[in-house]
């Protein structure tokens, strides 16, 4: 991905400072105008890079917005909670608006959940007031509102309805499995997906190049090629082989190897394997959700340890939007996808 050139729009930086004179009594004109905006942006933001809490928080919001897209089962994707609005009533604006494939609107507030005891998994997620200002919105805007938790401990992703789950309260406590029961992701695209193990990358010797093993067990070689297969199954599909890769790097199949390959004593490569702990033995072993294999990818590109480092990794639209089409078949991996429906 080619890098790109970071542009702030200017209209929305003179709006801030219009915004800051105002509050201050300053004219934009004033030459103390743009030095106190300076100071005061500067001041928020280093209050902001403060708090894990808020860095978490946004980094999880982006994430979303960046795996719907990755996904590609929408019509429309737009941060709601931007730009001014004058209710007449108590309201809240979720985060996300999504415009469904079948034109249904979906109103997306986001949440990081991160639980120490996983046997405490209960959450408060939503007092009864905030959740009637939320509630509020979306139906003086026709649409539905959904709360998306991120469970950090597990890199896992669900979609619920907040109405749906509320106690007699109205408060809506959650916790991974209930979430997983009622979970909605599956209408924005995510799908658990199987294949046949294992997952392999060879990589060939040179032969024109020396790669002798030797009595202690040692070698020296030149790489002169890579394959990458399923399971005998060599994929040469350049589209089939960014899928297959996608699943090595961020899919739950452990690594096995490097196991050498000899003809003799020379060495003719080495290859890396993926395959499941354990399988069923049926033909197929599940690798994992496209929404948690994201979740992998952004984390490799956002933090350090447990520490956020950039709130925004690398877009990829449409990366899984092929594996959602019913047309699509593999022709050296075959697929089976999974849909996973909410219990109504």
């Amino acid at each position: 991905m080619s890098p790109r050139s970071f542009e702030i729009q200017p209209f929305n930086l003179l709006d801030e400072l219009a915004t800051f004179g105002l509050s201050e009594g300053l004219a934009l004109n004033d030459l103390q105008t743009i030095p106190r905006f300076s100071k005061s942006v500067s001041e928020t933001l280093d209050s902001a890079l403060s708090s894990q809490h808020l860095l978490y928080g946004r980094r999880t919001e982006a994430m979303f917005e960046a795996m719907l897209i990755s996904l590609g089962a929408h019509r429309l994707l737009k941060a709601e909670d931007t730009g001014r609005v004058h209710p007449e009533a108590p309201f809240k604006i979720p985060d996300y608006r999504v415009v469904l494939l079948d034109g249904t609107q979906w109103l997306v507030e986001v949440k990081n959940v991160y639980i120490e005891e996983p046997f405490q998994q209960r959450r408060l997620l939503m007092k009864r007031s905030y959740r009637e200002k939320l509630e509020n919105y979306a139906s003086t805007t026709g649409a539905c509102l959904k709360l998306a938790v991120y469970w950090a401990r597990w890199g896992m992703w669900t979609l619920v309805s907040p109405s749906q789950l509320a106690d007699e309260s109205g408060d809506l406590t959650l916790d991974l499995k209930t979430g997983m029961f009622f979970n909605e992701l599956g209408a924005l695209g995510d799908r658990v997906i199987g294949t046949t193990p294992p997952l392999r990358l060879r990589l060939a010797a040179d032969p024109e190049a020396p790669s002798i093993l030797t009595a202690d067990g040692h070698a020296k070689f030149t790489i002169g090629g890579a394959q990458l297969f399923c399971d005998q199954n060599e994929i040469q599909d350049q589209e089939e082989q960014q899928l297959a890769w996608s699943f090595i790097k961020y899919g739950e199949w452990h690594e096995v190897g490097p196991t050498p390959i000899l003809d003799d004593q020379r060495l003719i490569g080495v290859e890396f394997a993926w395959e499941p702990e354990e399988r069923t033995n049926q033909g197929l072993e599940l690798i994992g959700s496209l929404s948690r294999i994201f979740s992998r990818y952004y984390a490799e590109r956002t933090l350090e340890g447990a520490e956020v480092v950039q709130i925004h990794a690398p877009s990829r639209p449409g990366w899984f939007k092929s594996l959602l089409s019913a047309d699509y078949k593999g022709k050296a991996m075959p697929l089976w996808r999974f849909e996973i429906q909410p219990s109504d």
